[in-house]
């Protein structure tokens, strides 16, 4: 099986339109968008500001002009009104526009792409291209796997998606393969408790460190800048069912959790997550344990991308 298309329910897309849109989204989003070309996407999060991540997005330039940002359909709802909070006399709006952006997750394998999709080669990670009313937005890849984020962008998107749909087969693998890209999703469960750096976000490009004020910079750039990330997000391997939100303990120190799980997904007979954890942990002996001291034992597995040190 070279390639699978799912649909993508759980996802929703916000749009911020306006002439001013690029200026509410640069003073709230980790990522800066001024003079990002138009066939580039981004990872961005808005924070607290205390530096917790509410939200993850992808963003890229919407076909109709201003941003498209998709998110958990869990949070949607909250950051619509968040990011409504700061429009003040800005000339931009901030609606969710996942009835007409519905999304598809396209998985390749090795990058064969099929005959039935309207392009003929991959666009690299964080770029997209264009065609047929349909939007492709390359995402980081997972070990042997492509993953490409697709979005009907008018009615001749969603019937081109529709076709895919008949001539691709569907799949349930397209959150494992984001567990094993290493890639963070926020959901209701987790929003608030990391610092991006806790999941490894700067590693997969979704702060600028350059741009200028957004909520919770302060804290974002001095956990940066004085090399204290002590939490960071590892992939894990399990028996059992594992949930985001669900609390971690280490065998070295039983008392009190040591991490949280951020995103899971089956796997085979098992399951996998990738989980934020105090790293000084895992150098210690014993075994990372779920919900409880003493629950069901995970074993830390590779990411696709080096920590650093």
């Amino acid at each position: 099986m070279t390639a699978t298309l799912t649909p993508l329910p759980g996802l929703a897309v916000l749009r911020a339109a306006g002439d001013q849109a690029t200026d509410l989204l640069q003073a709230q989003l980790t990522q800066g968008l001024s003079g990002l070309p138009a066939d580039a996407a981004r990872p961005a999060a808005l924070c607290s500001p205390q530096g917790r991540m509410l939200a993850d997005f992808t963003v890229w330039p919407d076909a109709a002009g201003g941003w498209a940002l998709a998110l958990d359909a869990t949070l949607a709802a909250a950051m619509v009104r968040r990011l409504r909070m700061f429009i003040l006399r800005l000339r931009c709006t901030v609606d969710d526009a996942s009835a007409e952006r519905p999304c598809w997750g396209l998985l390749l394998r090795d990058g064969a792409l099929p005959e039935a999709l309207p392009w003929r080669s991959l666009p690299p990670p964080w770029t997209l291209q264009r065609a047929d009313g349909l939007c492709a937005i390359r995402l980081p890849d997972a070990p042997g796997v492509q993953r490409l984020l697709l979005v009907a962008e008018d009615d001749s998107g969603r019937a081109a998606a529709t076709a895919l749909q008949h001539a691709l087969p569907a799949a349930d693998d397209w959150e494992l393969q984001a567990v094993r890209a290493g890639v963070p999703r926020l959901v209701e469960a987790t929003s608030g408790q990391f610092v991006p750096q806790m999941v490894n976000f700067e590693l997969l490009g979704g702060i600028d460190f350059k741009k200028g004020c957004y909520p919770g910079q302060e804290v974002v750039a001095r956990t940066e800048y004085r090399g204290s990330v002590k939490r960071r997000a590892r992939r894990v391997v399990g028996a059992v069912p594992m949930q985001a939100g669900d609390a971690l303990y280490h065998d070295a120190d039983p008392a009190q959790p040591c991490g949280m799980v951020v995103n899971a997904a089956a796997a085979g007979d098992g399951w996998e997550a990738l989980v934020e954890v105090k790293s000084a942990l895992l150098d210690q002996p014993g075994s990372l344990r779920l919900r409880e001291a003493g629950g069901a034992a995970l074993r830390v597995t590779d990411l696709p991308y080096a920590l650093p040190d």
